[in-house]
């Protein structure tokens, strides 16, 4: 990242003078962003994140009392991105007894979020694997809490084909799936935007989820979980 001029970095200061942490947290975690991405998170320093943002270490640490703590909002903010474009294209308008282009849908517009700001994904991928053990603790909590909005929403699909003590196991079964296809996808998107669109990208994802589900399905009926149902005759139908 280019060194801030002197005058740039006036102006930040006079602006952040004016503001309390509850404004300033955004700011801060935006600049953080980039740091995180460029150098990586024991690269990065709250002395750095504050010569960035053009304020003083204190009023960083006003805002946020570690940079564990810092990251673990930055990776909070950035999931809760990725979490919302999947899940609201899930449950939007897009015919839930459709199975297949539910999914397409949901892959494709978490991936369009990802063409229009890759660096956003960038730091949410950045945070696995690292050495602080309170970041990987953050990351796996994250990782369950996506996992566990996507079993919701495979609540449906699952309606009638399964008996009611299956379906916890395979509604998590489903959710862990999905979260791992999109953080392929991401990686892919990040790794090879020149080869793969969102829209090519998540038509495939979506596909692929799809026989799988199917899949899954036919996996139950034949050790006899199959439970006839009209909601689970109509998504037979679509599949």
């Amino acid at each position: 990242m280019a060194a801030s001029s002197p005058q740039t970095d006036s102006g930040r200061r006079e602006r952040a003078a004016h503001l309390g942490p509850e404004r300033r947290r955004p700011l801060i975690l935006d600049v953080a962003l980039e740091l995180f991405v460029e150098h990586g998170y024991q690269g990065t320093s709250m002395d750095a994140i504050a010569r960035a943002a053009g304020v003083t270490k204190p009023v960083v640490y006003s805002c946020f009392p570690s940079k564990s703590a810092l990251f673990g909002a930055l990776l909070n903010r950035e999931e809760q991105r990725m979490l919302s474009h999947f899940a609201e294209a899930l449950q939007s308008g897009v015919r839930l007894d459709d199975l297949e282009e539910t999914l397409v849908a949901g892959f494709t517009s978490m991936l369009r979020a990802v063409e229009e700001a890759p660096e956003a994904y960038r730091v949410v991928l950045l945070g696995r694997g690292d050495n602080d053990a309170v970041i990987d603790a953050r990351v796996r909590k994250g990782r369950e809490q996506r996992v566990s909005a996507l079993a919701a929403v495979a609540g449906f699909w699952v309606a009638g084909w399964v008996p009611e003590g299956r379906v916890e196991a395979v509604t998590q079964f489903v959710g862990q799936t999905l979260v791992s296809m999109g953080e392929a996808g991401v990686r892919t998107m990040l790794a090879a935007p020149e080869r793969w669109s969102a829209r090519t990208l998540g038509r495939t994802l979506g596909r692929l989820a799809a026989g799988g589900f199917r899949a899954l399905m036919d996996t139950e009926q034949a050790a006899g979980a199959h439970v006839a149902r009209p909601a689970a005759q109509r998504v037979a139908q679509e599949l």
